[in-house]
């Protein structure tokens, strides 16, 4: 159980990350409607979260993978 909650706390980040590179997202802040609200850091940085975001989700599901992986060697 506990495996399973890992691989849908990586895909939620892959997920959020998507959201934010995408225009059309559930809330567009990318968009740039908004550009004179307080705080917002601008389109460029929010790709660039968006992008990380994407990225520490997909080492996430590398690292549950391989560390099953390697407890599954070690019970052998």
């Amino acid at each position: 159980m506990g495996r399973l909650i890992l691989y849908l706390a990586w895909a939620w980040e892959i997920l959020i990350g998507v959201l934010l590179i995408t225009p059309g997202g559930v809330f567009c802040i990318a968009c740039g409607q908004v550009v004179n609200a307080p705080g917002y850091i601008g389109k460029t940085a929010v790709m660039a979260v968006g992008v990380i975001s994407i990225l520490f989700g997909l080492l996430g599901f590398a690292g549950v993978g391989k560390s099953r992986a390697a407890s599954g060697a070690a019970a052998r």
